[in-house]
């Protein structure tokens, strides 16, 4: 039944992927709608909030760039703290290729690729990891653009009516600021197996630990390269792969 099931399985299009993307949508809009806000308030037009999600698409970091750029930092250190911020983002193209079985398209890759957010990113894993055969780089172009699009719209919003909700509860803004970290969280929780618990928890307590006696910043770093540790020992040492878990030298 299970081998039938896969072989009709059949992969999904661009509007399917648009579709899937609506749960990140729901959560950019008010995040990046908070974003336009705050843009204006450090002296930036909505046009230009605008032009910062659609070139920069920082997600979370772009409330830092403006921040950074509002109070007279120079657009260099701006560029140098929010690529140290976010430089995990160059792990997860190769994370997902060595997923990807077909042949890429050059210029689907192109444009997909810029929108590699943390919740597109985690979705595309979820995808590739759960439902291979209905992936497509015609779904992960719907997910990725409409997410992008939904995410530069909320910022010119935001912008637009910065006048209108300047004045809105601060618990209402701290709400906002929850929801990109809890929707990836709920992503992380989904595509969770019983395999990468070794490098996962590796990857927590290293993190925590970083972030407590160093910096938030460092313990980016530091976790990544814990959790690329702790899966070259559970491949090498402990002679466990993914399609094998059970595979325990000596067993």
């Amino acid at each position: 039944m299970s081998e039938a099931k896969i072989q009709r399985a059949h992969p999904a299009g661009f509007w399917q992927g648009a579709q899937d993307s609506q749960a990140i949508i729901f959560t950019y809009l008010p995040v990046s709608f908070a974003f336009g806000v705050s843009a204006t308030q450090f002296g930036f037009s909505a046009w230009e909030a605008l032009f910062l999600s659609c070139t920069m698409y920082a997600g979370a970091s772009q409330f830092l760039v403006v921040a950074l750029l509002g109070s007279g930092t120079s657009i260099w250190m701006t560029a140098l703290t929010v690529i140290a911020l976010d430089i995990r983002h160059v792990l997860y193209g190769p994370a997902l290729q060595n997923l990807i079985q077909d042949k890429l398209n050059l210029k689907k890759t192109a444009i997909w690729a810029w929108g590699l957010t943390d919740e597109v990113f985690a979705s595309g894993m979820i995808k590739l990891a759960q439902r291979r055969q209905e992936w497509s780089e015609s779904w992960m172009l719907g997910l990725s653009l409409c997410s992008w699009m939904s995410w530069a719209l909320g910022s010119f919003l935001g912008g637009v009516f910065s006048n209108q909700v300047s004045h809105l509860p601060q618990f209402l803004q701290a709400a906002l600021d929850f929801l990109l970290p809890a929707l990836f969280l709920s992503f992380l929780l989904a595509a969770f197996e019983k395999k990468h618990t070794l490098v996962v928890v590796v990857s927590l307590i290293v993190s925590a630990l970083a972030c407590y006696f160093i910096s938030m910043s460092a313990a980016i770093f530091i976790g990544i390269f814990s959790g690329i540790l702790a899966g070259l020992f559970k491949y090498y040492v402990l002679k466990q792969d993914d399609e094998n878990p059970s595979n325990v030298a000596g067993a």
